[in-house]
């Protein structure tokens, strides 16, 4: 399997249901081709660089998975035809991956990332 990362923009009049609804429904996409996703991270409400469809903001999304070429294809159609999507780009991270070793290795890191903010706050309190 390959690993891609996409980023898509999401209609910034979204309320947080619609967006959750939005991020489902390309992540249910992806494990139905029989792809696997290694994380989905939500960047937000961001200010754009430029206007796209006369918005100057947006809803961030990175959809990080693994799967063959085919599904890519059928996510960027799908997102081409969704109306609440403005934008979105697919790169290809690596060409051969184990998709269960990049889950646990991310769920490593996100753990390490927790256990640094906590110990940051011990700090702070210890110093005040």
């Amino acid at each position: 399997m390959r690993r891609y990362e996409t980023i898509y923009i999401a209609n910034p009049n979204l309320d947080d249901e619609a967006l959750k609804e939005v991020v489902a429904k390309f992540s249910d996409l992806i494990k139905k081709q029989k792809g696997s996703i290694v994380k989905i991270d939500e960047w937000g409400k961001r200010k754009m660089a430029y206007e796209v469809k006369r918005f100057d903001k947006g809803h961030y999304v990175l959809l990080d998975f693994c799967g063959l070429p085919e599904m890519v294809t059928e996510l960027e159609r799908n997102l081409k035809l969704d109306d609440r999507i403005l934008k979105y780009s697919t790169v290809k991270i690596d060409e051969d991956v184990d998709p269960a070793e990049l889950i646990v290795e991310e769920e490593k890191t996100e753990d390490s990332k927790e256990n640094q903010v906590e110990e940051k706050q011990i700090e702070s309190a210890e110093e005040a």
